[in-house]
């Protein structure tokens, strides 16, 4: 391990790249997650090598090495997004917690959901942006809200490109339940007003 300023080097394993490690608060499985005991703060490290993507979790920085406490299979995301506020459990996460939902993150996986909470909103963007990295090469889709529900490849620009001064960037975000079985990330579109 080194250590540079703000930023912790791990090395693993010589197939591993560490893409975002750091604490964040994890929300525990569905029967406990109204018992603000049971949220627990662990030291997350996303890694990725030739064949997957996994986000393992720690009781802290020190326990890297020996004790695993758990892993997240990101091939198993459906569904991932910053600010949660349509969520039916965000007035929860909200009161009990005291955050602000630019420090919350929300990810869906096979039939889990997961909270993940950050000191700051700055930290949050920076796991989302990792996350979603270590997922760009994965197949999954966007919707384009102007194509009426239409998906389309990630890869593929906006329809929309309306560049007037009023318009805002909002993130949206879809479920992938309503719409299709393939995982459905946020995107940042230009939303007209």
């Amino acid at each position: 391990m080194a250590s540079c300023g703000l930023c912790t080097f791990y090395t693993y394993g010589t197939e591993d790249k560490v893409l975002c490690s750091g604490y964040l608060y994890k929300s525990p499985p569905a029967n406990l997650i109204k018992s603000q005991k049971s949220w627990k703060r662990r030291f997350f490290v996303l890694k990725k090598n030739k064949t997957s993507c996994q986000l393992e979790y720690f009781k802290n920085e020190e326990k890297t090495k020996t004790e695993l406490l758990g892993a997240i299979d990101l091939s198993q995301v459906s569904l991932m997004f910053l600010h949660p506020e349509t969520h039916s459990m965000w007035k929860w996460v909200h009161e009990n917690f005291k955050c602000s939902a630019t420090c919350v993150l929300f990810m869906k996986v096979m039939d889990r959901d997961y909270f993940f909470i950050g000191e700051n909103s700055w930290e949050m963007e920076r796991w989302f942006r990792a996350l979603f990295d270590a997922l760009k090469n994965r197949p999954h889709r966007l919707l384009d809200p102007q194509d009426s529900g239409r998906i389309r490849d990630i890869s593929e620009p906006p329809h929309s490109q309306n560049t007037d001064q009023g318009a805002e960037w909002a993130l949206e975000a879809y479920s992938a339940s309503e719409i299709s079985q393939e995982p459905i990330y946020a995107s940042a579109v230009k939303r007209t007003t």
